[in-house]
């Protein structure tokens, strides 16, 4: 029997670019969890993200009640303002509010995780964002997790794998496969390399990583570019995202 995978993407679109063929391959075992809302913008924002994370999905196969919200906020890319990062580094039950709010939303106006599992919104605090990660992994049980690197220059990027590990070795007798992909790779304007068709090493990962990196095959460059598309309001970077579009995807596994 084929295992499920879940891919946690902190953001809507990361999902795509650094996963879209595990997903155009598998995409009725494949859930997307998104750990924020991404309301760096602001609600409205977050709104049109998620409809357009919901079409890039829709458009590989994968099934709308396979998109899950965790509903935390986007404060940033720098370490010391993003939210995830930040989160992970204050006490269990200290809240960090965001300009959006201080609990957890659909960005779609539905219930997120928190809310559909145990009846009420949670609050921005450490704790939660680990309980819904573990929740997830606890109803899906999926054999093989893709997350971002800790690497990654974004720090709600770098966090996240922290919780997805963090939440595994609270669950007794659970060992998945774990691979991490990268998406800022510490200077947008230079990586992804924006000819050849190839990856280089983003500029901030270590040597060793990068030397047992896995490449995987990207067969249809055409429809990769046309999942792609769906994120319009990301559009104003077409250069960096379209950057991504090359002959494979780069994941590197876990040792834990």
């Amino acid at each position: 029997m084929q295992q499920d995978i879940v891919i946690f993407a902190p953001h809507q679109d990361d999902e795509i670019l650094g996963a879209y063929e595990i997903i155009r391959q598998q995409p009725e075992h494949t859930y997307v969890v998104f750990l924020t809302n991404g309301d760096y913008e602001g609600a409205e924002v977050a709104k049109t993200r998620w409809h357009e994370s919901r079409k890039a999905l829709t458009h590989l196969g994968v099934p709308e009640g396979h998109m899950i919200a965790l509903g935390y906020a986007d404060t940033g890319m720098p370490r010391e303002v993003s939210f995830l990062w930040r989160l992970w580094h204050e006490g269990d039950q200290t809240l960090v509010p965001s300009h959006v709010g201080a609990h957890t939303y659909h960005p779609d106006g539905g219930k997120e995780y928190h809310l559909a599992h145990w009846g009420a919104h949670a609050a921005y605090t450490r704790l939660a964002v680990l309980a819904d990660v573990r929740g997830v992994l606890e109803d899906i049980r999926p054999g093989t997790i893709y997350v971002t690197n800790e690497d990654d220059v974004h720090g709600d990027h770098a966090a996240a794998p922290l919780f997805v590990r963090a939440a595994i070795d609270q669950m007794a007798d659970y060992t998945p496969t774990i691979y991490r992909y990268h998406v800022h790779g510490g200077d947008d304007e230079r990586w992804p390399n924006r000819t050849g068709d190839v990856f280089e090493k983003p500029l901030n990962l270590d040597e060793s990583q990068w030397e047992s990196r896995v490449s995987v095959p990207v067969e249809d460059q055409k429809d990769f570019l046309e999942t792609l598309e769906s994120f319009q309001s990301q559009w104003r970077d077409a250069e960096y995202m379209t950057a991504f579009i090359k002959k494979e995807q780069i994941f590197y596994r876990e040792k834990k």
